[in-house]
């Protein structure tokens, strides 16, 4: 049994500021994303994380730091499979301006068919961030019969073994809609917190379970389906 714990960033300045940050560069957590994100280390639910996969922009980068200092250094790589989405000439624009443009309702009911102007298609973004997923479920289970185990697998075939993504609400968003089966048009309906853990469980056989989704440690959630660099 594999379980990936997804991890969304802690609150950034853009977050704080309403900004769709996008791959813009320079984007920090606040020093209250930083105590999110501490405080949620403490509170994971596996005693053993056996690797760790993280977007590379740099409030991810920030997060798997803080939950390192916490939970012990563990095998890290960057991925870029588990980048935000190129979000183009919209990066860096409030998010109640753009709110205001009509293809938002089109972000918001058909995302299969939005290319951002001069960005990424959310169709792209999406089987990006699954296939990454997918390749990381496959290297953990490739390290299972050699890593400690983090729990009891009932079904005898082979050690549960666990590995945290640290990425971004709207790859975080796509990779659940996938385990959960619902269509990308589907998956606004879908909200992760900043500073928020989900799981999801792999068993040998059989379709992935998703036994957690947007947990915080101060029991805060996102306050409405935003695009990734929202609130």
């Amino acid at each position: 049994m594999v379980h990936l714990v997804l991890i969304r960033h802690g609150e950034s300045d853009a977050n704080a500021a309403g900004l769709l940050a996008g791959r813009i560069p320079g984007v920090d957590l606040t020093a209250a994303g930083r105590a999110q994100i501490r405080d949620l280390a403490g509170m994971l639910p596996f005693p053993h994380i056996a690797a760790l996969r993280c977007s590379p922009l740099l409030r991810c980068q920030q997060t798997a730091a803080e939950l390192q200092a916490i939970i012990g250094p563990i095998d890290e790589r960057e991925d870029d499979g588990l980048a935000e989405i190129d979000y183009g000439e919209w990066s860096g624009q409030p998010l109640a301006e753009l709110k205001k443009l009509s293809a938002w309702t089109e972000v918001a009911e058909s995302p299969s068919t939005v290319v951002f102007p001069g960005g990424e298609s959310m169709q792209a973004a999406a089987i990006r961030g699954v296939a990454a997923a997918e390749a990381f479920v496959a290297e953990l289970r490739r390290l299972a019969p050699s890593t400690p185990a983090s729990g009891a697998d009932t079904s005898g075939e082979q050690p549960a073994i666990a590995g945290i993504i640290v990425s971004h609400g709207d790859i975080i968003k796509a990779i659940l809609a996938d385990a959960l089966a619902c269509p990308l048009d589907r998956f606004q309906r879908i909200s992760v917190a900043p500073g928020s853990f989900s799981v999801i469980a792999y068993p040998g056989d059989g379709h992935p379970v998703v036994s957690a989704m947007s947990v915080t440690a101060g029991g805060r959630v996102a306050a409405s389906p935003d695009l990734g660099g929202g609130r």
